[in-house]
């Protein structure tokens, strides 16, 4: 086995720098588990520690606080989210809406089958701190356009008006919520099929003729 070297670069083959890589990944995964269970606000440094497996020295080595390691874990459940429902739509290929109907399956897919990830993404993010909101709000945006581009492709932020955008998204936010909070009753295509018309205000009149 590969040990230390004296600048205590390399430890049983893995480097400092993928050493912290690995601690702060294992942090980000206890946390979405944690917050699942219980939520952001019930959850404590040393929760998270716990079920990480290490102490709170690396736990602040990788986080300045729990707020950081929140940013973090929505980031990263996010990215996961996106990546997801947009392959879903490209594989889906033929029209836009069918399209749509893909990304949104795939969306409400994800949040049945990985409820602790759903509670991070739904409903853990109110009113923490202003870089919470601005994370979320930055991430609501994002969604949005890629809504908008499955129904319009290449009109990006352009085919969609600012209340428009506003209406559709927090729309969206409540269908999803109250479907995961009532334990995801309905089926998912009856689902999609609510969330639909919700997506297409996101796509200016003058386009409806891509759709």
């Amino acid at each position: 086995m590969e040990t230390a070297s004296r600048d205590g670069r390399r430890y049983g083959g893995a480097s400092a720098v993928e050493r912290h890589a690995d601690r702060r990944e294992r942090l980000i995964r206890a946390a979405i588990m944690l917050y699942g269970e219980q939520g952001y606000r019930r959850t404590t440094v040393n929760a998270v520690c716990r079920a990480a497996g290490l102490t709170p020295r690396y736990f602040y080595e990788a986080f300045d606080n729990s707020e950081a390691l929140l940013l973090a874990t929505f980031g990263e459940v996010t990215h996961f989210v996106t990546q997801r429902v947009a392959a879903a739509a490209d594989a889906a290929g033929g029209t836009p809406e069918d399209r749509l109907a893909a990304l949104l399956t795939a969306y409400y897919d994800l949040l049945r089958d990985d409820p602790a990830s759903a509670r991070v993404f739904l409903l853990e993010l109110s009113g923490i701190d202003p870089r919470v909101d601005a994370l979320f709000a930055g991430s609501m945006a994002a969604f949005a356009d890629l809504i908008a581009d499955t129904l319009a492709p290449g009109r990006g932020s352009d085919a969609t008006e600012p209340l428009c955008q506003a209406g559709a998204m927090h729309g969206l936010l409540a269908v999803a919520r109250d479907w995961v909070a009532r334990g995801c009753k309905e089926p998912i295509v009856e689902v999609v099929r609510i969330a639909e018309p919700l997506c297409r205000m996101l796509v200016k009149s003058d386009s409806n003729s891509v759709v």
